[in-house]
């Protein structure tokens, strides 16, 4: 059988440096109630008992966070190209019902991090190929202006990278009694993309390598909610069809609405902390893929009110990084040092030549006729 291409062993490793973690399963119908904080990392083909876990654990006053993606990465890859698959049986719907809609888009950004894709060259009549570093739109870059700044789940963090995430919509209908942050959202410039094959191509579309589709404007990719929410199951509960036992969970029922205190952080990316590429981003930048890991664990820390350590924690995990510039304002600064060094090659020489010329001058002995002869 093929070995699945996504795991999160490093994500476990940093929250495990804080909390006890450990996997959960939700086939029985409920949550334990000694969790303080549900993670859901692209969930799929969940079955309504697993989706029924996840409901009533909010229902009753837990704290959730999901990476809810609809794109993953196949299990296996053709050579030369990558591309996504949908999502299937996971918790849109669900999603939905609470409030924020999870869009079947790939969001794409000019503003965006690297990455190391095959390029060929023509190197004296062979074909050579070299990997280089590409502008990648759909691993979108958000830096600090497209962040909740009052936020303290972002408030911290200098850049989180979104890899392949789908755009998230918030019913202000159904959210005008909650407290809603929209955590991140991409740049003015960016658009949506159906199309799963995610292959740059340079020379059809230069110079991102994707064609430019539809409207352009700022989409949101990570949203956190707190308030009371409505079950997805109300009166139509997966456990009744089951024989009633002496149990816990029979005796419970369903639960239709949550407190006040219920929360629900929603992040557009699947693959936001996958291994395989935190790994890509850590090939190109050392530190760039803490970021993304910091920024799920200060979404743990929201959920389980541990605020005032928030901003602490996030301190001093990452280097800080500089902000992307334009193509113009790269050649404005290459030609700005250009000009500095000249200047101050200009300016060494003018000083050196008024200090010679301040100089007094220097003159030799003159030679005494007759020095060194006989005595008269």
């Amino acid at each position: 059988m093929s070995q699945p291409i996504s795991s999160w062993n490093l994500l476990w490793e940093h929250l495990h440096q804080e909390y006890t973690v450990r996997p959960m399963d939700l086939t029985s119908g409920r949550v334990p109630g000694d969790v303080d904080v549900l993670v859901m990392i692209a969930p799929q083909t969940m079955s309504d008992k697993k989706r029924f876990a996840l409901d009533q654990y909010l229902m009753r006053g837990g704290s959730v966070v999901v990476a809810a993606g609809n794109y993953v990465l196949p299990v296996q890859q053709l050579p030369g190209s990558l591309t996504l698959q949908p999502v299937e049986g996971g918790i849109a719907e669900m999603l939905a019902h609470y409030g924020v809609e999870v869009g079947n888009f790939l969001v794409m950004d000019p503003q965006n991090e690297p990455f190391p894709a095959q390029v060929q060259r023509n190197v004296g009549g062979m074909q050579v190929v070299e990997i280089q570093q590409l502008d990648y739109p759909p691993f979108v870059d958000v830096r600090a202006d497209g962040m909740d700044r009052e936020n303290p789940i972002v408030s911290d963090l200098p850049a989180v990278t979104m890899h392949w995430v789908s755009p998230l919509t918030v019913d202000e209908a159904m959210n005008q009694d909650r407290d809603v942050s929209v955590l991140l959202q991409s740049t003015e410039q960016s658009w949506l993309r159906t199309d799963t094959d995610v292959q740059p191509n340079l020379e059809a579309h230069p110079p991102y390598g994707f064609a430019l589709e539809g409207e352009q404007r700022a989409w949101p990719l990570a949203v956190a909610i707190r308030g009371s929410f409505e079950s997805y199951f109300k009166d139509k509960s997966p456990l009744e069809t089951e024989p009633l036992t002496d149990t816990v969970e029979a005796s419970l029922g369903v639960v239709e609405t949550s407190p006040e205190s219920s929360r629900l952080g929603v992040i557009g990316s699947a693959e936001v902390v996958d291994d395989a590429v935190l790994e890509l981003s850590r090939s190109l930048s050392a530190d760039r893929y803490l970021t993304n890991l910091q920024f799920v664990q200060n979404a743990v820390d929201w959920s389980v009110e541990d605020e005032d350590l928030l901003t602490i924690r996030s301190r001093g995990t990452y280097a800080r990084l500089l902000k992307p510039l334009e193509e113009g304002q790269k050649a404005a600064w290459m030609w700005g040092n250009y000009l500095v060094a000249l200047v101050a090659l200009v300016a060494i020489g003018v000083v050196w030549a008024v200090r010679r010329r301040s100089e007094p001058p220097m003159f030799g002995l003159e030679t005494v006729e007759g020095q060194g002869g006989s005595d008269e």
